[in-house]
């Protein structure tokens, strides 16, 4: 990259450092607000099956829009526990979503790679938690997963994203742990790729998703045969 390039991802990086500072401090605010909620409400005298509503305009013209238990409520309210966890797992969530919408491309811009092809190992770590929480229900396999950068030893079972773990992980955003890379295809390849045929491409695009394919410079299994097709397969002494 040029110095100017190398400049203008800095400068993208930081904001993008600065966003996710800015979710941690909305966790840190969140939960806290109700860890506190639930202390309070564990101060007073409560009979089985109390209930909590949540309501407006109770003064004027009250409405109430939600109701729960409040015993419930306070077991869900502890640090690390039910409702601090399903905050901190959407907001996981959410981050890697603006790295792989907005940030990724914007650095893809700078610097002329394909957005697809830009490559942060850190952020292959969070999209494989984003994957345990939507595609898994949250729930960690018997052989747990495997991270490149993070630290984390997750046991199998129910995911747990305490806040320690939020934490150490805005640590590696802010420390070494973003570390970026980009790929581009050989030239050659490069241009022949707009003959190939939807299916192709689509074969095409899947292999090269997987970064040790691309890293080890592992030959696309359909190659010979698209360009025997195209008529540029080289012929054989």
């Amino acid at each position: 990259m040029t110095k100017r390039q190398s400049e203008d991802v800095n400068n993208v990086m930081s904001e993008f450092v600065n966003t996710f500072d800015e979710f941690v401090a909305c966790m840190h605010f969140a939960t806290k607000g109700i860890e506190v909620a639930g202390l309070e409400l564990a101060k007073q005298s409560l009979t089985e099956g109390h209930q909590t509503w949540i309501a407006s305009d109770c003064e004027d013209n009250p409405k109430m829009h939600a109701r729960v238990n409040t015993k419930e409520f306070i077991t869900k309210s502890g640090k690390n526990s039910h409702f601090s966890n399903e905050i901190r797992k959407s907001l996981l969530c959410t981050m890697y979503s603006l790295w792989d919408e907005v940030y990724r491309h914007r650095v893809a811009k700078v610097t002329g790679y394909e957005a697809r092809y830009i490559e942060c190992p850190l952020m292959g770590d969070l999209r494989k938690i984003r994957h345990c929480i939507l595609h898994h229900k949250s729930i960690v396999p018997d052989n747990g997963i495997a991270f490149e950068v993070l630290e984390w030893d997750l046991l199998p079972g129910k995911l747990e994203v305490t806040y320690e773990l939020f934490l150490d992980f805005n640590d590696a955003v802010r420390g070494k742990g973003l570390n970026i890379s980009g790929f581009s295809l050989p030239p050659k390849l490069a241009e022949l790729t707009p003959e190939m045929t939807n299916k192709e491409r689509k074969s095409f695009d899947e292999f090269f998703k997987n970064r040790e394919n691309r890293i080890n410079s592992v030959e696309w299994p359909g190659l010979a045969k698209f360009l025997d097709r195209i008529g540029q397969l080289p012929e054989q002494k």
